[in-house]
């Protein structure tokens, strides 16, 4: 029933006719206004009825001639000059039309009723009226059509922000596209090097990095995930770099054990600590120093992992430019506008990430 009824006010308000319909309906109630004015004190009913019926078309014409004219042809154009010469003389016009049909109210009356002082007609009141009906007609159809522009102007807004958020979720589709083969790649490096060394280790490997698959594969793909899920990820990555590293590498971890159903875009934090074991520790061909932790305080969290570097080569080109980083950087512009801060030091002979972020329950 409501969208019958829906239906039928949009049929309504599409109505060619409903436009003039709305211009007659004000005309009438301009005229019974002018006629309760001059009616109003007036021992003459013909003056009244001249003054209605020749005082209507005047405001019409005035009034048509502001609002299609004048205003759009110079106010809108902001040629304010020659606008206000033009209304000048218009207006000037409408006060001469006003006073002759004064002139022809007195006449009328002096010729076919009685002798009487022309200051009884009140012919200020005539241009006064005459005026005040021009500018309010004029007044509706410049705030009508202000508030059309508004709303064309907030559609046009709301169609640009539906754009730009499919927008985005396409580059985040293709942004997580691209973490997938990414990290699978490293990870599956890292077991062909147990394998080949046939370590008694694999297989535990192999059980994490079947965890992480799973994570990705199929836990993946909300916009949100716990953030205790998220370090579980981080943990299993950690424990299969340990395993391949388990000699050349030293590292520390700090993660919090309750993260209060806090929620974190998935795979945020993995390109971090994927790039400090690919530079930190492949690098290195000594000890590798690897520290990581992980803050919570009510719906925020602080990041941070630093790794050692290579003392034998401490500038490594485009160490916060790899596809990992280059991605995380994309992904948190588009997730977390103005509620992160990304910091980045690179030291002679250390690496450090600071992240921190707004999260959401």
């Amino acid at each position: 029933m409501t969208d019958k009824i829906q239906h039928i006010i949009t049929r309504v308000k599409n109505s060619k006719y409903i436009r003039p319909a709305y211009h007659v309906a004000f005309w009438i109630l301009v005229a019974c206004f002018y006629f309760f004015m001059f009616n109003w004190n007036s021992a003459f009913r013909e003056a009244t009825i001249i003054f209605s019926a020749g005082l209507l078309p005047v405001a019409i014409l005035l009034t048509y001639f502001f609002n299609h004219f004048l205003v759009p042809r110079y106010l809108w154009k902001k040629r304010y000059g020659l606008f206000l010469l033009y209304s000048f003389f218009t207006l000037l016009t409408g006060v001469w039309l006003s006073l002759l049909i004064v002139f022809y109210a007195l006449i009328y009356i002096l010729n076919n009723k009685a002798i009487i002082d022309p200051s009884v007609l009140r012919p200020e009141l005539q241009v006064i009226s005459l005026n005040f009906i021009v500018f309010f007609a004029i007044a509706v159809k410049q705030i009508k059509r202000a508030f059309f522009i508004q709303q064309e102007k907030n559609e046009l807004e709301r169609k640009k922000l539906n754009t730009e958020l499919k927008l985005k979720e396409a580059e985040l589709k293709l942004l997580k596209a691209q973490i997938h083969p990414h990290f699978l790649f490293n990870t599956l490096n890292n077991l062909y090097g147990l394998t080949i060394e046939k370590s008694d280790e694999a297989p535990g490997l192999v059980l994490r990095l079947s965890d992480i698959l799973d994570y990705i594969l199929y836990r993946c793909n909300e916009q949100k995930v716990l953030l205790f899920d998220e370090i579980l990820n981080l943990k299993n990555y950690i424990e299969i770099e340990k395993l391949r590293y388990s000699e050349k590498l030293s590292i520390t971890t700090d993660f919090p054990q309750e993260t209060n159903n806090l929620q974190i875009a998935p795979l945020l934090l993995l390109p971090f600590v994927e790039n400090a074991f690919k530079h930190g520790v492949s690098h290195n061909p000594g000890t590798a120093k690897i520290s990581c932790s992980l803050k919570t305080r009510h719906t925020s969290m602080v990041f941070n992992i630093e790794n050692s570097k290579n003392p034998a080569k401490p500038h490594i080109k485009n160490l916060s430019k790899g596809i990992g980083l280059s991605n995380v950087k994309k992904r948190l512009e588009l997730l977390y506008p103005q509620k992160h801060k990304l910091e980045i030091d690179e030291k002679e002979t250390t690496f450090s990430v600071t992240l921190s972020l707004e999260l959401a329950e």
